[in-house]
């Protein structure tokens, strides 16, 4: 799937992800040099900045692993600034940017990437050694690697994700708990909540967001791919059927209403 819309630029510093094997799910320090579309896939020319002698990479920005189903966004913008809990309570200053703010102690099932020769590899803690140890295991194949490594934890930092509609997310461990949050300003914190949202609140988000204002954005806005437009039809068929709900009148038992909802047909001639 083609984007044209994504938010970054020649010049940019950026973290970019590997599918190769031997580097499967780490992420790379790059700079982007240009930024091309070729043959209707879009790629971008990176330089390693912690690998200056290696070859530059003209690399896809859309990649599905090998025996993955899914494609993926291959680069991000750099990571936020991390802080300790007790470093981020000190700070004066009131921040514009993105922070991460992650708990003094790690524990395990907390999601982290692994900083080992210069490169950050997404896993998870499956066993602490002490409080300055732990034991990581890598992110299974086919999107990590799959292996287990012991190390200190002044080399872990929160595994974040990160998308365009929603910018920096801390994804939520198999027990549903984060071990950071994500920090734009200090008068709106509420400090590092352990508990991710549940399936309840996430779905009164989304009513709300459906109830706004804002007019509809169409996926065809960014991109002019087959699969955009199919997108665009199945959330079109999810509202459709949620406003059908809305106009259901609330009738007695044994009552009969006096209308009823037809879908509209349009004929094979386009009238």
């Amino acid at each position: 799937m083609t984007q044209i819309n994504l938010p970054f630029q020649i010049g940019q510093i950026v973290e970019v992800k590997s599918f190769i094997r031997g580097y499967r799910g780490a992420w790379f320090r790059c700079k982007i040099l240009d930024i091309s579309n070729e043959k209707g896939e879009l790629r971008y020319k990176f330089k390693y900045l912690d690998f200056p002698d290696e070859p530059l990479d003209n690399a896809l920005v859309f990649e599905t692993p090998k025996g993955g189903t899914e494609s993926q966004l291959m680069l991000r913008p750099k990571y936020p600034p991390l802080y300790l809990e007790s470093e981020y309570l000190n700070l004066e200053s009131d921040n514009v940017e993105p922070l991460v703010v992650v708990h003094d102690s790690w524990k395990v099932g907390d999601l982290v990437d692994w900083l080992r020769d210069d490169i950050y590899w997404s896993g998870e803690i499956v066993e602490m050694r002490g409080r300055r140890a732990c034991q990581i295991e890598l992110l299974p194949k086919p999107e990590g690697e799959g292996d287990s490594y012991q190390d200190l934890c002044k080399n872990l930092r929160p595994r974040l994700d990160w998308s365009v509609e929603d910018g920096w997310k801390v994804p939520c461990t198999a027990d549903g708990k984060k071990c950071a949050k994500i920090v734009t300003s200090k008068k709106e914190d509420g400090g590092i909540g352990d508990e991710c949202e549940t399936a309840k609140e996430q779905t009164k988000k989304t009513t709300k967001q459906v109830e706004g204002n804002e007019g509809l954005r169409l996926n065809i806005m960014e991109s002019d791919g087959i699969e955009a437009a199919v997108l665009d039809i199945e959330e079109l068929i999810v509202r459709i059927d949620w406003f059908k709900g809305i106009l259901k009148p609330d009738v007695g038992e044994g009552a009969k209403c006096s209308w009823k909802y037809e879908d509209y047909r349009p004929s094979s001639s386009g009238m």
